[in-house]
Order: C-alpha cells, then sequence, then structure tokens
C-alpha cells in the first residue's frame, strides 16, 4: 500500500482492490438497506408538493407543453411506469385554474420542504456512516442544513431542465445544417452527467459532519456514483419494462413500488459513492482535508486521522 499518495491517482492497483473490497464490506456492515429505505419513503412523500412547486414556479415563465417537453426528455432514468405517475400528477396540476394553484401553493412548498427535509436527514446520515462519522450538529443546524439541501435541490433541478432545454437551442445554431438534432442528442448525456456529477460532489463536500476534503477525494465517489446512477437506472428501467410483473404482484400500487424502488436505489448509489471516497482517504496517511497539512489525529475526520494497515 502506497500510504503517501496525495492524490487518488497516485494509488496502485492493489491500492485500488483493497478499497473496493472495504467499499463493498462497508455497505454491508452499515446495514444501508433500511437507511435508505428511509430516504426513498421520505422521498416519495416530497415529489407530488414538489412538482406543484415545479409547475407554479416554471408556469411563469413557460407553458405546459414547455414543461411536459422538458420532462419527456428526462423520463429515460425511470421506468415508464414510474414516470407516468409524475406525468399523471403534473397533468391533473396544469388543468386547474390559477386560483387553485395559488391556494395550493403554501402547502405544496410546505409539505415538500418537511418530507424533502426528512429524505435529505436520512441521506445525510448514512453518508456520515459511510464516512464512519457520527452526525454531531445541533438539531437546529441539522433541521436548517436539511431546509436548505432540500431547497438547493430543488433549485438544481429546475436549472437541470433550463439547460437541457436550451441545448436543442444553442446545437440549432449549427452552421451545418441537419446537424442540430444529432448535437442535441449527443450532448445531452454529457450535460446530464456532468450535473450528477456536480450534485454528488457538492452533497458529499457540504453535507458530512467532518473537516472537508480537498475536491481531489471527492470526485472519484461522484463519478462513480454518477456512473452507476445511469447504468443502474437503464438496467432497472429495462427489467421492469420488459421482465418485471409488478403489476401482476401489485396491481393498482405497482407504479407507487416501482417509483419507491427506484428511490431506494438512487439512495443506495449515493451512500455508495460516499462509502468509496472515504476508502479512498483510508488509504493514505497523507492529510487530505482542506487547509494547511495537519498531523494526523488532529485533522477533524476519521477517515483523514487513520490509515488502513
Amino acid at each position: 500500500m502506497d500510504s503517501y499518495a496525495r492524490r487518488p491517482i497516485e494509488l496502485k492497483w492493489s491500492d485500488w482492490k483493497q478499497v473496493l473490497v472495504r467499499t463493498g464490506k462497508t455497505m454491508i456492515d452499515m446495514d444501508t438497506s433500511l437507511r435508505c429505505a428511509g430516504v426513498a419513503f421520505f422521498s416519495f412523500l416530497s415529489i407530488f408538493p414538489s412538482i406543484a412547486i415545479v409547475v407554479l414556479l416554471v408556469g411563469l415563465l413557460a407553458d405546459r407543453s414547455f414543461l411536459l417537453d422538458q420532462l419527456e426528455r428526462l423520463s429515460f432514468f425511470m421506468p415508464d411506469i414510474a414516470f407516468a405517475v409524475i406525468v399523471d400528477q403534473l397533468d391533473t396540476l396544469l388543468d386547474q385554474p390559477p386560483a387553485g394553484l395559488g391556494i395550493g401553493l403554501a402547502i405544496s412548498i410546505a409539505m415538500a420542504l418537511w418530507s424533502g427535509s426528512r429524505g435529505v436527514d436520512a441521506l445525510i446520515y448514512a453518508a456520515s456512516a459511510a464516512y464512519y462519522e457520527k452526525v454531531r450538529r445541533s438539531f437546529f443546524f441539522a433541521v436548517l442544513l436539511s431546509f436548505i439541501v432540500t431547497v438547493l435541490g430543488a433549485a438544481f433541478m429546475i436549472t437541470a431542465l433550463a439547460l437541457v432545454a436550451a441545448i436543442p437551442i444553442l446545437t440549432g445554431l449549427s452552421p451545418i445544417p441537419g446537424t442540430g438534432e444529432q448535437l442535441a442528442l449527443l450532448l445531452r448525456w454529457p450535460v446530464l452527467m456532468g450535473l450528477a456529477v456536480l450534485a454528488f460532489s457538492l452533497l458529499y463536500r457540504f453535507t458530512i459532519d467532518r473537516r472537508a476534503a480537498k475536491a481531489r477525494w471527492i470526485w472519484p465517489g461522484a463519478v462513480l456514483a454518477t456512473l452507476l446512477w445511469l447504468g443502474i437506472c437503464l438496467i432497472f428501467s429495462l427489467y421492469v419494462e420488459n421482465f418485471g410483473q409488478f403489476e401482476a404482484s401489485f396491481g393498482s400500487l405497482a407504479a407507487a413500488v416501482v417509483l419507491l424502488f427506484w428511490l431506494y436505489i438512487s439512495a443506495q448509489i449515493f451512500v455508495l459513492g460516499a462509502a468509496f471516497n472515504a476508502e479512498i482517504e483510508l488509504q493514505t496517511s497523507i492529510d487530505t482535508t482542506i487547509g494547511p497539512d495537519k498531523p494526523m489525529g488532529s485533522r477533524g475526520a476519521y477517515v483523514a486521522d487513520h490509515v488502513v494497515d
């Protein structure tokens, strides 16, 4: 083991093998299944109030067809049966008169913030455990952080929709006739992947209750989580559409079950990325935290203050 690696790229193949083995062991030992089930439950509760908020906010700047079109561009991330639940709810909200939406705004915001923040709180606890940390923040600060992350997450999703919508417009300016649509399809994936890596990195950087790690020790888990999330979501969607028997097993609840399971998988992947980062930091004795280098034992992070034998 190279205990003096200053960046992940300096680790040897044998080090990476140890990291992968310990990451898998961590995911088993810390019982991520129950933690991520809680994340999925509260995230599920927050989806429909969040949709109401997005409809109200985006509706100020765009029409019904625009919103449905942009959501359709993101539909490949989840099974059709789960996506249909969201579209049906969206259609219901769009059919309501403006007065009805205005009355429900305060209720939707309150419900989305409460349930969303509870899901974020559970996610923070799970990711902190993956970093071998206990959440020591005060109750007030923990609640405040959960609310902030929830609000920023909603803003991030709206920004992602706007960027995806802007791609066809920008590619339409291509000087080569007939290439705009192909460019839009090609650019959509790297843009969404970049946004996902950024989102994972920011969450790993600012939500874990520890002295923050340098960026170079954060992006490996963010990239891994992004690739796994895209790949597993695609595989899960294909399975549900072609082999799954959810409707036969759960009847009218099939769509809700699939959506819950999709949220559960997403939470598991997020925690896996955190565990991967933590095990990488444990592979070196060099200070991985921000600021001037400090001696081991005074760095304010378990994985930075310890090294595997």
